[in-house]
């Protein structure tokens, strides 16, 4: 059962950014209770035939959906490819889903995960959605835990180039509108294994970023 402002009792806020919490949880996007949760998808896995972990079971929940319209070439999960899933029946929580494409993971680098976050926000925005999760889906497409030095910055980036400054009390544009929506809960999902070393990255990132 979720608190009355929709935050998960495992989650760990890392900072605020504008009108937007900043939480990180070991969720998945079949887990997180958010509006929109999103994935990050390869156009390929390393080492194996489908991916594992969250993003796996995201794809079992929705029937192969991912891999079978990557696979048909509807969804060829190059960066900037968005696929947006409306009414996903449980167990997954939220009530859109979108597959972020992340390219081939042989040329991957944080680079490609600030354009991806970036990308995934501005839809969540622009469907004015007021909760989004994000689970990058790395390991569980067969990437090195050792390579991936820099992800949670990258992925602040792309939420921060997104989202209207922060350290602004007045965060409309010239004409008044409102750049963020209704946004106001971005979550990072992370595994459970390695979440309160992730979450400190996370928050240390935050800082440095917000600093700036």
């Amino acid at each position: 059962m979720l608190p009355m402002d929709g935050r998960a009792d495992d989650a760990v806020t890392i900072g605020t950014w504008g009108r937007v919490r900043i939480d990180v949880a070991p969720r998945d996007a079949v887990s997180a209770e958010v509006s929109v949760a999103i994935a990050g998808v390869f156009s390929c896995e390393i080492g194996r035939n489908t991916p594992g972990g969250g993003l796996g079971n995201l794809d079992a929940a929705l029937g192969g959906a991912i891999t079978r319209l990557r696979a048909d070439g509807i969804f060829r999960a190059e960066p900037g490819d968005v696929l947006t899933l409306s009414a996903p029946a449980r167990p997954i929580h939220a009530a859109t889903v979108l597959a972020i494409g992340l390219g081939n993971p042989a040329a991957w680098t944080p680079a490609v995960m600030r354009q991806a976050v970036a990308t995934a926000a501005r839809e969540v925005i622009r469907l004015d959605a007021s909760s989004a999760a994000f689970a990058p889906s790395l390991l569980d497409s067969g990437l090195a835990p050792d390579g991936l030095d820099g992800t949670p910055e990258a992925m602040l980036e792309g939420l921060f180039d997104a989202l209207p400054g922060g350290r602004r009390d007045d965060l409309r544009g010239e004409q008044g509108d409102d750049r963020s929506g209704a946004l106001s809960r971005w979550l990072f999902c992370v595994g459970a294994a390695r979440f309160e070393a992730a979450a400190d990255v996370f928050r240390d990132a935050f800082d440095r970023l917000a600093a700036r």
